[in-house]
């Protein structure tokens, strides 16, 4: 995606520039992923895939996977190398086979941004039965529309409520609202709420449209 289509589509949708080349190159990843033998180990989940395949209006930024069969980490280097091949302004900064995680780092730059930007690929070495379906993904930032093993939205919301009892993330809370509400259920906070009000708004404000904003009030 050129310059002029980043800036006209960040201003039509109403969110900043790096969340439109973001989604971009993550739906050009989970196109590769897709049609690669890898596709077949992983099940495609988080805040990402709640946006791409439930249709949530927060803007994520990393990719995440849980393993499903053992993925070796020059499977995820030889996969990730067929994306880098047709993306030159993108490399491959970090990539490490740690106990519990898979992760690989790019890095991208463009002329006309002023700083690099980073994707994170995190496969987790856990399933935890997880259920998944193979959902048709899709973006106002691409015209691709991969399909992955990805996590059923019930198992989602299981993990979003884990993830909040263990972690203090505004991130965690929106999507367990967004999920609650995508399953026409009643909001109901999960713990007493845990944080500065303006600190919340601003973290979340960053990855929402603006006219999306007025989300963030019915959660607090």
């Amino acid at each position: 995606m050129d310059q002029y289509n980043i800036q006209l589509l960040s201003k039509k949708i109403k969110i900043a520039p790096i969340n439109v080349i973001r989604e971009n190159i993550e739906i050009e990843i989970l196109s590769i992923l897709s049609q690669n033998k890898i596709s077949t180990k992983f099940i495609f989940y988080g805040g990402t895939a709640l946006r791409l395949a439930f249709g949530s209006p927060r803007f994520s930024e990393d990719l995440d996977f849980l393993m499903l069969k053992k993925i070796y980490i020059k499977e995820l280097k030889d996969a990730i190398k067929i994306f880098l091949k047709e993306h030159n302004e993108i490399s491959l900064k970090d990539i490490k086979d740690k106990r519990n995680t898979l992760i690989a780092l790019l890095n991208a730059k463009y002329p006309f941004s002023k700083h690099p930007l980073n994707i994170k690929i995190e496969i987790a070495k856990r399933k935890n039965g997880i259920s998944y379906e193979f959902i048709p993904l899709s973006s106002v930032c691409s015209h691709l529309k991969p399909i992955v093993p990805t996590i059923t939205i019930e198992s989602l919301k299981k993990m979003k409520q884990e993830a909040i009892k263990k972690r203090n993330e505004p991130r965690d809370w929106f999507d367990l609202y967004y999920i609650t509400k995508y399953l026409k259920e009643t909001w109901n906070p999960p713990t007493k709420f845990p944080f500065e009000k303006k600190e919340f708004k601003r973290e979340l404000q960053r990855f929402l449209p603006r006219d999306k904003w007025l989300l963030i009030d019915q959660i607090i």
